[in-house]
């Protein structure tokens, strides 16, 4: 009955709480229902939990204007750091129109990320009657950050005329390139403000509309594979323009999307925007990530106060994902085999990021199947051929060639496939050559520090999200530091206190390495080195991880072996299910599935060789490729046959 429901202060806080995190009313209803113990001992149903979170939302939303609350906001904010930027304009009648702010923090990141990188603008989930507009970029680790956030009541040219204005004052100059979606608005307000900044449309949008457009024709399996082999493999824009027209003539497209596409060729084709540093973006997933972050912690019904709220949540976790991820690259090493006969990979790995260097790790891994031969030379200039194996079936030989130029006197080194030009990142291709040239360094130019793991000044910056003091990480640290430090200074006292401080620790790092789980090597182990001292820890195979057959839970289970008939634990039951095969399975490996796949292939290839055959550039590449001898590919070789 009515009269007999209620819900304590305390459980509508706690709701509250939950429901600007994300947690639905469905799971807060049932959260309360575990912890009471049923139905029986609840004083609400799930409709009153409802209109209760309903009431709070409507305090936030009507207790003050929504200009009005935005702007106390603003100003709470520069009293807690002077550096805090934001704007609002109001129409004739001093309603709120559009809003920019950045805090300290975001500022000072784009300083390091945003001058030297580009910015992801789009249009995402809505507020009431506002749409929000992140400003996005790539921090050291590749990993997306927001510069700046902004809210506007209209999504027209005016509007983003007026954000862009105020990215200019707030950073003091213009970003070096945008990419956005095919909104026409953001194109005219980014030729306004923005003139000679670059602009590129999401590719990922492009081969989308593509298949909107075409996907009815009868060919357009054919037009698909014609489509991404010219966007992905033409990277000349001579040889771009002539496939694309080919694949116009030869299927009676010169008309509709694929005219409007080759006009706008220009900001959006790999071929016309390889040879400009975009940070590896080519397309808004960025932007589209941080969609999904602010629909799952942003409610559409909010006001503008409470979306304030959860706004500086979700800064909250980018922000301490950062932290961890710098903790992670200083503390531990990557857990990648590093391969010291590559220098490039060897000077990278303790200056790169831990996910950068993931990326560098992957270039080194294609050196395997490319290889470098020279092909002309002037005077310092070298020039190679690079030929780069694809992954294809065995019985098919496929190649991919590019031109590489090296000057090891001036320290200038470059490739047709542009990849450092476009990411940062030297490809295999470079990497190859630089092995033959025997380079005894890399340049400086090509160790970026937009990239390296070093402590940059906006990560002590206190906001209102985010203290640098306040992580778990450091919090934890500083303790150990001032044990430590407390212990040291005792055992400084008299020859006792060493004694036991030493015996102590001694002890101590005994019971923590079988904690962790290292075991010492060889019969000597840490009894011939000081294993306090970090060099002689840093020795290579001095000391490693417990293996499975030493761990203390695997001897005791071979110890004791399970009786016949008795259930068996999750632990046991691990690697014995069954076996990863299925009609559906990717382990397949029928023959009749090979055939399939085999001629897809063969289809695939004689069809962008049919069309594509009598270009001369991809010609030449084609004559070179069947040209190229690969031992692998020859039974008289020596040495092991694929």
């Amino acid at each position: 009955m009515v009269n007999y429901r209620s819900i304590d202060s305390a459980t509508v806080d706690r709701v509250v709480i939950n429901e600007r995190v994300g947690v639905s009313v469905s799971r807060n209803f049932g959260t309360q229902l575990i912890e009471k113990g049923g139905f029986d001992n609840m004083t609400f149903n799930k409709k009153d939990l409802r209109n209760a979170i309903a009431v709070e939302r409507r305090k936030t939303m009507f207790e003050k204007g929504d200009a009005v609350a935005l702007e106390e906001y603003f100003k709470a904010q520069r009293d807690l750091n002077g550096d805090f930027y934001s704007s609002i304009e109001r129409d004739e009648e001093g309603i709120l129109k559009n809003a920019f702010w950045s805090d300290a923090r975001s500022r000072g990141s784009c300083k390091y990320f945003g001058d030297g990188s580009v910015i992801e603008i789009e249009v995402i989930v809505h507020v009431v009657s506002y749409a929000i507009c992140p400003v996005v970029g790539v921090n050291h680790h590749g990993r997306s950050i927001v510069f700046a956030g902004a809210l506007i009541s209209h999504e027209d040219t005016p509007s983003f005329v007026w954000v862009f204005e105020e990215w200019l004052k707030c950073m003091g100059k213009p970003p070096e390139g945008v990419i956005t979606d095919q909104d026409k608005a953001i194109g005219r307000a980014i030729s306004i403000v923005f003139p000679g900044a670059p602009h590129r449309l999401c590719l990922w949008h492009m081969l989308q509309n593509a298949s909107r457009n075409l996907g009815k024709l009868d060919e357009w399996k054919s037009i698909d594979t014609l489509i991404r082999t010219t966007v992905h493999d033409m990277l000349d824009p001579d040889e771009f323009d002539e496939a694309w027209c080919l694949v116009m003539d030869k299927y009676n497209q010169r008309k509709g999307w694929m005219l409007d596409a080759y006009d706008k060729r220009q900001q959006w084709a790999p071929a016309y925007n390889r040879g400009i540093f975009w940070a590896g973006m080519s397309s808004t997933q960025r932007s589209e990530g941080m969609n999904r972050t602010f629909k799952i912690h942003v409610n559409l019904d909010c006001g503008l106060t409470q979306f304030i709220k959860n706004y500086e949540f979700c800064m909250k976790i980018k922000a301490e994902e950062e932290s961890k991820d710098n903790l992670d690259s200083i503390d531990k090493p990557p857990r990648l085999d590093v391969d010291k006969s590559v220098l490039a990979e060897y000077v990278l790995h303790k200056v790169y990021t831990n996910e950068m260097f993931a990326v560098v790790v992957n270039e080194r891994k294609g050196l395997t199947h490319t290889n470098v031969t020279k092909t002309n030379a002037l005077g310092s200039l070298v020039l190679y051929r690079a030929d780069e194996k694809l992954t294809s079936p065995h019985w098919r030989k496929r190649f991919k060639s590019y031109v590489v130029k090296v000057d090891k006197v001036k320290g200038e080194l470059s490739c047709s496939c542009q990849l450092f030009e476009f990411r940062g990142i030297l490809c295999r291709h470079i990497l190859k050559a630089m092995d033959v040239e025997d380079f005894q360094f890399i340049p400086e130019k090509y160790i970026l520090d937009r990239w390296m793991k070093q402590v940059r000044s906006y990560e002590s910056v206190r906001v209102s999200y985010y203290g640098p003091e306040e992580t778990a990480m450091l919090a934890k640290a500083k303790e150990l530091s001032q044990r430590h430090n407390y212990l040291k200074e005792l055992a400084m006292r008299n020859e006792a206190a060493y004694k036991l401080y030493t015996e102590g620790t001694d002890s101590l790092r005994l019971k923590m390495e079988d904690a962790v789980g290292i075991r010492k090597t060889g019969e000597g182990g840490d009894q011939c080195i000081c294993w306090w001292d970090p060099e002689a820890r840093n020795v290579f195979g001095r000391r490693r991880l417990r293996p499975r057959e030493c761990n203390e839970r695997s001897l005791k289970r071979a110890s004791q072996p399970a009786e016949d008939g008795a259930i068996k634990t999750p632990i046991d039951k691990r690697h014995v299910g069954r076996s990863k095969k299925g009609p559906y399975s990717i382990y397949d490996k029928s023959k009749k599935n090979q055939a399939c796949n085999h001629a897809e292939i063969a289809a695939n290839e004689e069809l962008i060789r049919s069309t594509y055959g009598h270009i001369p550039s991809y010609r030449a590449r084609q004559e070179h490729a069947n040209n190229v001898q690969d031992a692998r590919l020859h039974s008289s070789s020596v040495g092991p046959v694929f």
